[in-house]
């Protein structure tokens, strides 16, 4: 069991309620804090806000196979403070990826033919959490299907929005934004032999 000072930069909404945690510990590691049973707890369960500075004592939780390879069960955990300038915290302990939407991931990142980014199983990144540096603004825009999704100015490609801070129409080049994967997945109604995919998501900006 490890003690950790961390800091939230991200609160994410999954399906069934839940909701994601990351967070930066002050040593530069990405941390998606999971409870106990190394599951995400529902929302109302979760009282860990973007910007707050928290003690925790944690320890690895999981099968910790790239690119999932962040999360911790949360043992104990008291709130110690905020930090106002969350692009300084960031930027003093992470490299963020810089240039276009296909640099994301190291490089890995796909997309379908609808422009969703995704991983294969077979060109796996280290992590699956990162901050990108956009090299172009990023719009809104929501799907047939009604999600939204930030894309690139003039490129169907894109990254659906999973965070809980209200959307905003564009996001500027060059603004700190924080990007992620999901778990691995395919459709229910899929073929055998249709490959499980890691989707990215944006889930905040700074």
């Amino acid at each position: 069991m490890a003690k950790k000072t961390v800091v939230i930069v991200a609160r994410t909404n999954m399906y069934g309620g839940r909701a994601c945690i990351g967070s930066l510990s002050e040593d530069g590691e990405n941390l998606r804090l999971m409870n106990t049973n190394c599951t995400s707890d529902l929302g109302h369960r979760t009282p860990y806000q973007v910007g707050e500075k928290w003690n925790i004592f944690c320890e690895p939780c999981g099968a910790h196979v790239p690119p999932h390879v962040e999360d911790v069960a949360v043992s104990e955990a008291a709130r110690v403070g905020y930090v106002k300038d969350l692009v300084r915290f960031i930027s003093e302990r992470s490299k963020p990826w810089k240039g276009g939407i296909g640099t994301l991931f190291d490089g890995k990142i796909q997309f379908t033919q609808n422009g969703a980014g995704y991983i294969s199983k077979s060109d796996v990144p280290k992590s699956a959490i990162g901050f990108w540096l956009p090299s172009a603004n990023l719009e809104l825009h929501q799907n047939e299907r009604g999600k939204s999704g930030y894309y690139p100015k003039k490129d169907y490609r894109h990254l659906s929005y999973v965070g809980v801070q209200e959307p905003i129409e564009l996001i500027q080049a060059g603004q700190l934004v924080r990007v992620s994967l999901a778990r691995w997945w395919k459709p229910q109604d899929a073929d055998a032999d249709f490959e499980e995919r890691c989707y990215a998501q944006l889930s905040g900006w700074f």
